[in-house]
């Protein structure tokens, strides 16, 4: 399968995530911050970030303005449970592939990774 990256500062959330896409047969890394994340994208190639929106310091937005200033094609899907219409037009606009709300339901992150990844 894909090689995708987790961003999210809650640990059970990110550990969650993890192991379910692990489970699907995925290869995952975790970052706990946008700087964690820029980081291991700079070094690693991914073939999905799934990141959550509402993050201490910087969010999921500011990722996705770094990484189209990057002009990297890397994927991206967009949780929270604090978005609202304006959040996820702002994501769409950016490029983010579409905003998932937590909790996030196991086998719809499952079937829209293998979408992304498989193609």
């Amino acid at each position: 399968m894909g090689d995708i990256l987790v961003v999210d500062d809650d640990k059970t959330c990110r550990d969650s995530i993890q192991k379910v896409l692990e489970r699907a047969g995925h290869t995952v890394q975790t970052a706990e911050s946008v700087d964690g994340a820029l980081e291991e994208l700079g070094t690693s190639h991914f073939d999905l970030v799934v990141c959550d929106y509402r993050m201490p310091g910087k969010t999921g937005i500011d990722l996705l303005i770094e990484l189209r200033r990057r002009q990297s094609a890397v994927p991206v899907l967009m949780i929270s449970a604090y978005a609202d219409a304006s959040v996820e037009a702002a994501i769409l606009e950016l490029g983010g592939l579409e905003l998932m709300e937590k909790p996030i339901r196991r086998q719809e992150l499952i079937a829209r990774a293998a979408q992304v990844v498989v193609g």
